[in-house]
């Protein structure tokens, strides 16, 4: 009987390396993680070591390494450019360096498409033509699938939703999407806002939830218009069937809600949206930590 085949999945993040064995029909096992070291030879290190512990567990099984990565990640070389939150891999070509390192295949993709893969292979997407992943974190992190296909883009950057500007009046880096949206902004400011230390989310959509703080709500209400702000966008250029919403911040119930909310009000309020164009659903990603990993993965099946 024939072994199974397995692929490994990394997903280099700026806190953060995770990893886990792929099969394909898309389920994931012996996830782990570890922290990034902060420079590339520890890098290097890190991710040989990592295959190393897949090929000890799974020997000839392991047929592959699909990396996830931020910044611009030429699929087609697997070459990041502008490394994002780790830029000491800008020039680290992935392909090259498992094909040397372990002579086995490897692909890279940019971690924002990377869950929108996942979505469209195993996840909310597959039944779509035209949608969107919308990734709430640090920044806001796109996907965006065409014709049931991901888009890359030919300079392999469509979808980098921060730099998208709320205002032609003011293109500075305060107006743009990836503060505007930023999760982890609204988080620290609503914390401010209530006097706690740095932390979680958790205490502050506590709050929303009772309504007890006007101003907290008021920074909630803004920040779930801008998230509309970019989904309408997006829908009237792309003609979207589907937006799903991910990253930590959207496993709060309030988060779905309230972006709905917003939306329904747009189409309510703004009669020729309403009376010109479809709506678009909008909903939750399938995956959450593993997207990047099961996408990665997904990349390297397609390629082969």
């Amino acid at each position: 009987m024939t072994a199974q085949a397995l692929y490994l999945g990394i997903d280099i993040g700026g806190t953060n390396i995770k990893s886990g064995l792929v099969d394909k029909s898309g389920q994931i096992t012996n996830q782990d993680k570890r922290k990034t070291p902060q420079n590339l030879p520890d890098l290097k290190l890190a991710i040989i070591d990592i295959v190393n512990q897949a090929y000890a567990q799974m020997g000839d099984q392991l047929k592959g390494v699909g990396f996830s990565a931020p910044g611009q990640v030429v699929s087609e070389t697997g070459v990041v450019h502008v490394g994002g939150a780790i830029p000491f891999i800008d020039g680290l070509n992935f392909k090259h360096f498992i094909k040397e390192n372990f002579g086995l295949p490897a692909a890279a993709i940019n971690d924002g498409k990377a869950a929108a893969q996942a979505e469209l292979w195993k996840g909310h997407l597959t039944d779509v033509e035209n949608g969107l992943v919308l990734l709430l974190g640090t920044g806001v992190g796109g996907g965006i699938v065409l014709n049931g296909q991901l888009h890359q883009g030919s300079h392999f950057q469509a979808g980098e939703l921060s730099y998208m500007y709320a205002s032609s009046n003011d293109m500075t880096t305060e107006n743009a999407m990836g503060r505007r949206g930023s999760a982890v902004i609204f988080v620290n400011k609503s914390r401010e806002l209530l006097g706690l230390a740095p932390g979680d989310g958790e205490e502050v959509f506590q709050v929303l939830e009772k309504g007890t703080n006007p101003e907290v709500t008021a920074l909630f209400d803004q920040y779930c218009q801008d998230i509309v702000y970019i989904v309408h966008t997006l829908q009237i250029s792309l003609d979207l069937d589907r937006v799903v919403l991910g990253g930590g911040i959207s496993a709060q119930p309030l988060v779905l809600k309230g972006v709905q909310d917003k939306y329904d009000a747009l189409r309510r309020d703004v009669p020729w949206f309403n009376d010109s164009f479809e709506s678009v659903e909008i909903g939750l990603c399938k995956y959450g930590s593993e997207a990047n990993l099961i996408g990665a993965v997904y990349q390297l099946l397609i390629e082969e």
